[in-house]
């Protein structure tokens, strides 16, 4: 298996696929199931080598639990929401600016309804950075 692609070899992903090993029955049923040697697996258990993508996923395809791929899925899903908030937080700073842009127009051509609408858009775009915000302290 020497195509496979090493996910993490740290300690939280082996000790996850340790405990999958002990509840498949050990080391020998897991080689066997993996096709690979008992060596390979007490290395990936023990951090001589890095846990394969396949063989963690065939253990839990076996035992029909998740937790390295829950475990995964959870640091997508942080990133995920870091992602958003800089999106809103790059959207307050572009209608921030349009306010600024139209406030200079009122000033120059006295025409308050452009100031309105960005007003408006921005106090939108911060009050959705805010909800989120709010939303994640809360967690």
């Amino acid at each position: 298996m020497s195509g496979d692609v090493a996910v993490y070899q740290g300690p939280a992903v082996r000790a996850l696929f340790k405990q999958l090993v002990r509840d498949f029955g050990g080391v020998d049923a897991a080689a066997a199931l993996l096709d690979c040697s008992k060596g390979t697996i007490s290395r990936e258990v023990n951090g001589g080598l890095p846990v394969s993508i396949a063989h963690f996923c065939g253990l839990e395809d076996a035992l029909e639990r998740f937790p390295i791929t829950s475990m995964l899925a959870d640091r997508r899903a942080a990133r995920q929401v870091r992602q958003e908030v800089h999106d809103l937080v790059l959207r307050v700073v572009a209608e921030n600016g349009d306010v600024s842009n139209a406030a200079v127009g009122l000033l120059c051509a006295g025409d308050p309804e452009a100031v309105m609408k960005e007003l408006r858009e921005s106090i939108s775009a911060s009050q959705q950075l805010l909800a989120r915000l709010e939303t994640e302290a809360a967690a």
